[in-house]
């Protein structure tokens, strides 16, 4: 099994884990356990490769799986830095010491959940559910409402559905009504590619997205500046 890499087809699944995880053998049955459990797989295998993944961030993470040492490193010293580079991610700890002091301690230090060693499969497929409910479950302005668990997004009483990345797209402007995104930055969030490929792909999507989202008549509109970017208002 290939580290860091995708372990499905990332369009089928919407939810994305990362594994953290020192032992190949544990990181290949968990990334088993989630694949299975239908989300997009991402593995790091050590303490160095994930500081280096957060120095520039360019995937997004729904749920991260933290084991709380790695060849012999704590990685609650890189927490402060995970909510800082990646704050919508949830973290949940993976850990042999099985204490309350423990686990309190981890939560204080900004853990969203705590698992101690061993578990079964169903309780950390469980344990990610509730992580993922936990996060951005929905996001309204105007007549415009947008939940992230089921992917579906509401304009007044009707459903509309949109393709994958224009459902990216919308949920990055939503979060943040009035707040000017520059097209890099969508290119870097939504595509999770480098900003310096020449490419009309920004431009193109969101024209996509207001056309559908006039046609259904939604009461929020994109705007753009020239060489500032995006942003959305009602």
């Amino acid at each position: 099994m290939a580290h860091d890499s995708v372990l499905n087809k990332e369009e089928m699944y919407s939810c994305r884990i990362l594994i953290v995880e020192d032992e190949v053998k544990l990181l290949e049955h968990l990334a088993r356990i989630v694949y299975e459990a239908g989300y997009s797989t991402f593995t790091c295998q050590s303490f160095r490769e994930l500081e280096n993944m957060l120095i520039v961030p360019r995937k997004r993470f729904d749920v991260i799986i933290l084991d709380r040492l790695l060849h012999g490193r704590d990685s609650t010293e890189l927490m402060e830095k995970i909510k800082s580079e990646l704050p919508d991610s949830k973290i949940l700890i993976l850990s042999a010491i099985n204490s309350p002091s423990e686990k309190a301690l981890l939560l204080d230090m900004g853990a969203d959940d705590y698992i101690a060693k061993p578990f079964g499969s169903e309780e950390l497929v469980a344990r990610i559910r509730v992580l993922l409910r936990r996060s951005e479950p929905s996001l309204k302005l105007g007549n415009v409402s947008l939940n992230s668990h089921d992917r579906t997004i509401k304009v007044g009483n009707n459903e509309i559905s949109l393709p994958n990345k224009e459902f990216l797209l919308l949920r990055t402007l939503i979060s943040t009504p009035g707040k000017i995104y520059a097209k890099t930055f969508l290119y870097e969030k939504v595509w999770e590619m480098s900003p310096d490929v020449e490419t009309n792909a920004v431009e193109t999507m969101v024209n996509k997205l207001r056309r559908r989202l006039s046609d259904a008549g939604a009461s929020i509109q994109i705007k753009n500046t020239r060489n500032a970017g995006y942003w959305i208002e009602e």
